[in-house]
């Protein structure tokens, strides 16, 4: 199947810069579900330490009717639920992401495209672009991604997070911008 980017291309149009997203979109999933393990097997060992103290002081009739073993899992049970729901609802959401999203610099304008089951796309001619941000955390910095946000005229905005090497993104951008308007500065 291909990419959006590449049916979108107009005849003659070349692709200047391709950006592609950092590994670092599954660092926050990772530490969530190292976070929310750790703390449920907390709860869980101190658990099973009260059963199986419940369980040798106790026959195992009496335990099971007298301890209250099962109502203490109800807790457990709507963490685990929201430990599932949160960590692999965040992971699915970056593999989504991961897979599924383009940043296209050309040479005539700035494509990005984002969406599995759904899509969102934002193409801005290269004539419209006022600015380019970039922003790079501590973390983005020592591992070389960030998000740059192009704003063009009007309240247009193209923005792309989680991309590799966004200064170099944002310098292809603007020698493009400058050849282009060089090249409509000498006509």
């Amino acid at each position: 199947m291909p990419r959006y980017v590449d049916t979108a291309l107009r005849p003659g149009e070349k692709i200047i810069y391709n950006a592609r997203v950092h590994w670092a979109i599954f660092i926050s999933p990772i530490l969530r579900f190292i976070v929310f393990g750790v703390a449920l097997g907390a709860v869980f060992f101190f658990n099973l330490a009260q059963v199986l103290g419940a369980f040798v002081t106790d026959l195992a009739p009496k335990f099971l009717k007298d301890s209250g073993w099962w109502p203490g899992l109800v807790p457990e049970a709507i963490i685990v639920i929201v430990f599932v729901w949160v960590t692999f609802g965040r992971l699915i959401d970056a593999l989504v992401y991961y897979f599924n999203s383009d940043f296209v610099i050309t040479d005539r304008r700035v494509i990005a495209k984002f969406g599995l089951f759904s899509r969102s796309t934002s193409e801005q001619r290269l004539s419209k672009v006022e600015s380019i941000q970039v922003y790079q955390s501590f973390l983005g910095r020592l591992l070389n991604f960030g998000s740059i946000q192009v704003t063009g005229t009007g309240s247009s905005e193209t923005a792309f997070f989680f991309m590799i090497d966004p200064v170099g993104a944002k310098h292809a951008l603007e020698e493009q911008l400058d050849r282009a308007r060089g090249d409509s500065h000498e006509s």
